[in-house]
């Protein structure tokens, strides 16, 4: 008969060590001894983490599952099967239900239900779970993030604060984080040979003070007056800075385990050692925490809790200690007659402590407050500045993301928020610039890479683009934003049928990509192939209402069938959204020019050069539309404006010509009727439609948003 609970422990050591195929043969063993809930979630709980979700699914949806972890997997294997019904089933609906039968693993059940109900448009109740998440635990920053990105008003300093001073959730994780063998480090260049250890494990040494008071505690009697910072997720050497959060000060917290060692062949018994104070740190976890996922899921057997009891009564750390290599420098071993009188005073303590169970208390972890503080505080500055980005206030996104420290301002993610901010204003230049760097300093990383490629397709610029499409294709295959890169850029080469293949991909490797469905219709558009424009437009508005090039992709497609109020209604959709692009003002003033509506079209087209001064598309139609309204030399302004700025540009010289036409320069006319004409010999007789069916443009202007 196979013992359970070491096996699961050498399991969880295997996946703790991404060893998967060596943690699935073992947990498989123990499902086929011993066939419970508990061995069926280690089971399925390896097959996840190794990538087979159809087994971990097929596993768990065939028993009658009472863990919440196991209950939580199941949900998980059937969102990501597309499986929505089954997975809403296993977390149930009660959100109050949810919060108490998931416990710990409440907030992350409540972010799984909020994308369940955003998948299948329950978008109000989703923002609700999100919320109840984010009021358990308030560094879901993803919860965050996922409610703005809905248009969720949230206020991030009200939410990123804890109430008490005390965490109640992460129990289990700080578990592993102690029972990692990694943390207990063996230092002994700064303790001399003859330094006095203190090996005992007392009551004194289990305070609440910091985090790491789960890891046993031998600390030299003399302390180094310097103060230094040690990493909470380590065991490496102290570090003699002081950051704002994640570091523990060495003189506030027990170091970790640092006994001297004597001899160099000592070196050979440093695995018992690692052994026998995993078993002490084992005990005190069992006796402080409730059973995680690294332990049994099952009521664990009670261990002797005496290490917490009240009395000042020291315990030495036992070894089987036969070797003679080992030498620890400790104080003398008591006399026969002393540890007998400690021994009997041991087993009074213990009994007196089980028969006075009201006077266990069992200790709190609690962090360092100026650590989750400094933290909570960067993410409310993080926030604000992620509010202001996905609301589209972007100038000040760009102010407050440059607000943050320069540790965190040099990170890739703010880079990347800072250059799609610069994205959304049409800071081509700008954006591109950042992405740039970007690539140099994290070559691997592929996130906002398909903004990047974009903003190199409004650029023109066909030679960074072909190589940024063939590094992303050659870095990931499998990863929609390289087809999307490589879609931009056949787009940019004019060749329309492989730039469709190429946004299909992207849609197929990533079918809830929103921006992957805009591209392609916008492809389609483009090739004229309207019926599928709108299909993708609308398949990406009903994955992210809130995607204003989509619902300005649709208003394109209208304004090409000349319906022109249809136009207008889904182009204020995306004003809406966006209401700082000077792009979609300028796509509602033609709109409104086209209706008859003069006075608003101007009023409109002003308003969309006032926001985008260097956008020359803006100034090009709104010169348009004042030829239109019989103001020829109000329009003359903006031409020569685009002369300068554009001097080869054939539509300028062309609709230039029309206005000297009308003022009656004929001689004037003639001659930019000609420039237009050496420029584009073959594509003036289109341009002349062009200036004034604004549902005749160039793919760059739908694209510009």
């Amino acid at each position: 008969m196979i013992v359970q609970e070491p096996i699961q422990v050498i399991v969880w050591d295997c996946l703790n060590n991404y060893e998967y195929d060596n943690a699935i043969f073992l947990a498989e063993r123990l499902h086929a001894e011993v066939a419970s809930e508990e061995t069926a979630f280690l089971l399925g709980t390896c097959y996840y983490r190794a990538g087979r979700v159809n087994e971990t699914h097929h596993l768990l949806q065939n028993i009658s599952l009472t863990l919440p972890q196991a209950r939580f997997l199941l949900a998980k294997c059937s969102v990501e099967l597309k499986s929505y019904k089954d997975a809403e089933i296993a977390l149930g609906t009660n959100l109050d239900i949810i919060v108490s039968e998931f416990g710990e693993q409440a907030p992350y059940a409540l972010q799984l239900l909020a994308k369940i109900y955003n998948i299948t448009e329950r978008r109000s109740k989703a923002a609700e779970a999100l919320r109840k998440a984010l009021s358990l635990n308030p560094f879901m920053w993803k919860s965050f993030t996922l409610l703005c990105n809905m248009g969720e008003k949230v206020d991030p300093h009200n939410v990123f604060q804890i109430n008490n001073t005390e965490f109640t959730f992460g129990v289990s994780t700080l578990v592993n984080l102690v029972s990692n063998s990694e943390n207990i480090s063996f230092v002994n260049s700064n303790i001399p040979n003859n330094t006095n250890m203190n090996v005992n494990v007392t009551p004194n040494n289990v305070t609440t003070r910091t985090p790491m008071t789960m890891s046993t505690s031998i600390t030299p009697e003399i302390q180094a007056p310097v103060k230094r910072m040690h990493s909470v997720f380590s065991g490496m050497a102290p570090i003699p800075f002081s950051p704002s959060f994640g570091m523990l000060p060495m003189e506030e917290s027990p170091v970790l385990y640092t006994p001297t060692l004597t001899d160099s062949n000592e070196q050979k018994a440093l695995p018992k050692i690692v052994n026998s104070l995993r078993a002490h740190v084992g005990q005190l976890k069992d006796a402080v925490f409730s059973p995680g996922p690294r332990c049994t899921l099952g009521p664990a057997p009670r261990r002797s809790s005496r290490l917490f009891s009240n009395n000042n009564s020291s315990y030495s750390v036992k070894e089987n200690n036969k070797s003679p290599s080992r030498k620890f420098v400790a104080p003398k071993s008591p006399s026969r007659k002393s540890k007998q009188r400690t021994t009997k005073n041991i087993k009074t303590t213990t009994d007196t402590n089980e028969r006075n169970k009201s006077i266990e208390t069992t200790p709190t972890i609690t962090p360092k407050n100026n650590n989750g503080l400094a933290l909570l505080n960067l993410l409310k500055d993080l926030g604000d500045a992620y509010k202001a980005l996905a609301f589209l206030d972007c100038k000040n996104a760009i102010k407050l993301f440059q607000e943050i420290p320069p540790k965190q301002q040099a990170s890739p993610w703010v880079q990347t928020m800072i250059a799609r901010a610069h994205y959304e204003l049409a800071q081509y230049e700008a954006a591109a610039k950042i992405f740039s760097e970007i690539r140099k300093q994290y070559p691997n990383r592929s996130e906002g890479m398909d903004i990047y490629s974009t903003c190199l397709w409004h650029l023109q610029r066909e030679a960074q683009l072909s190589a940024l499409t063939q590094e992303l294709v050659e870095l990931n295959r499998n990863d929609s934003i390289s087809w999307l890169a490589a879609g931009n850029c056949f787009s940019l080469h004019k060749e329309r049928e492989t730039a469709l293949k190429f946004f299909k991909r992207a849609v197929q490797i990533d079918p809830d990509a929103a921006y992957a469905h805009a591209l392609l219709g916008h492809e389609y558009a483009v090739a004229e192939e309207t019926d599928k424009a709108l299909s993708s437009f609308r398949t990406a508005v009903s994955i992210d209402p809130r995607n204003y090039v989509a619902w300005f992709g649709i208003a394109t497609v209208y304004a090409r069938q000349e319906r022109w109020k249809a136009s207008e209604v889904h182009i204020r959709r995306a004003l809406a959204i966006h209401p700082h692009s000077g792009v979609l003002r300028c796509q509602l003033g033609l709109a409104q020019a086209a209706l008859g509506k003069m006075d608003r079209a101007i009023a409109t087209l002003e308003r969309a050069v006032s926001l985008d001064t260097e956008n020359p598309l803006c100034r090009f139609h709104r010169a348009s539309v004042l030829l239109r309204a019989g103001r020829p030399q109000d329009a003359l302004a903006d031409l020569h404006h685009l002369k300068d700025i554009a001097p080869r540009e054939s539509l300028v010289y062309y609709l230039l010509g029309k206005v000297h036409n009308k003022l009656g320069n004929s001689h004037l006319a003639l001659m930019h009727f000609s420039w237009a004409t050496d420029l584009d010999p073959k594509g003036t007789g289109g341009h002349i439609k062009e200036g004034f069916d604004p549902s005749k443009q160039e793919d760059a202007p739908e694209r510009s948003s």
